[in-house]
């Protein structure tokens, strides 16, 4: 992204600030943060300086010198933060102006990248950057926006890898995604026995392992027969979840998240969701391991275990658009 200067105003209209955008975040000086957080330059200075002391930040990687024109109208170089660093100052003298600014900041650098992306697409395959790869630019603006928790990045990183397009990216972080209702037939049922079996032999090849004990696996209630059953409601001869991605996603959640095992709950619920998709792979326009390796698994996992529960149905649709089904036409 080539150097640009947008406006940004303020609610009440008292302050217009001119950001930069360039290397595809966006700069303010110690000023322009005095003037957004209404902090004085003092202030904003020692909160600057305690991100980087207390290694929050790496200074070399989020400050940039520019030329600056001051009230006199002289020029001078200085120092600019990008929005990582306007981020955590805005959290650290607890300004929802800082929230604000965020959101605009991450949706005009959105509005750039895209633009840009469909813009100099030839540009970055004759460079030798794959198209995938450009995917990167937007997840580096979010980082700090924690869209699930604490663990967000973990959502990013799979977003970064398997997101097919940026309408994707952007519906889910607009949390718009669509419900994924195509129809598949000749899908096997969950059966709780059969289930119970494959966790079996999970456990027993960890157990050799010495990666679990005798608790590995062990039923809590009825809570995996409940999750089972719920896959497996419909109305007539219509399943509530049509299709392989709907039933492994809703697999992999509900194992998860409702703690049916003593122990192991996100190992057994990402088994079993994998399991289940090797299980159809003739359902899936892909080989199971071309949809999700061992990264990407692993973040499914954290992602649903550190969801909070109204998001549910984001989290479901989301991995449902990671799986590729099979085209019935």
């Amino acid at each position: 992204m080539n150097n640009q200067i947008e406006i940004y105003q303020t609610d009440d209209g008292a302050s217009h600030i001119d950001v930069r955008f360039q290397e595809d975040t966006v700069w303010l000086n110690r000023q322009q943060l005095a003037e957004l957080f209404d902090r004085d330059v003092k202030t904003i200075g020692k909160h600057v300086n305690n991100v980087f002391r207390e290694g929050e930040l790496e200074k070399a990687a989020v400050v940039a010198n520019f030329a600056t024109t001051a009230a006199d109208g002289k020029t001078y170089q200085t120092d600019h933060y990008n929005l990582d660093v306007i981020i955590s100052v805005g959290y650290r003298v607890k300004s929802s102006q800082g929230v604000k600014f965020r959101q605009w900041a991450t949706r005009t650098l959105r509005q750039h990248l895209v633009e840009g992306y469909t813009l100099n697409q030839q540009r970055l395959m004759q460079r030798g950057i794959e198209m995938e790869q450009a995917l990167s630019l937007l997840s580096s603006t979010l980082q700090n926006q924690q869209m699930i928790s604490e663990s967000g990045e973990a959502v990013l990183a799979v977003i970064s890898d398997y997101a097919r397009s940026w309408s994707l990216l952007q519906a889910y972080d607009e949390q718009s995604l669509s419900e994924l209702a195509a129809k598949q037939a000749d899908m096997q049922p969950l059966v709780f026995e059969t289930v119970l079996a494959a966790v079996s032999e999970l456990k027993q090849e960890l157990m050799t392992k010495g990666e679990a004990t005798a608790l590995f696996g062990q039923l809590r209630g009825d809570g995996l027969a409940s999750a089972i059953a719920t896959i497996e409601q419909g109305f007539g001869d219509e399943l509530f979840y049509p299709n392989v991605a709907s039933r492994a996603a809703n697999l992999l959640y509900l194992v998860i998240k409702n703690h049916p095992l003593a122990d192991g709950n996100k190992r057994t619920g990402s088994f079993l969701f994998l399991w289940y998709l090797r299980i159809h792979q003739h359902l899936l326009a892909k080989p199971v391991e071309k949809l999700i390796n061992d990264n990407t698994l692993v973040a499914l996992a954290l992602l649903m275990a550190e969801s909070k529960p109204d998001q549910k149905e984001l989290m479901i649709r989301l991995v449902e658009h990671f799986i590729l089904l099979k085209d019935s036409g």
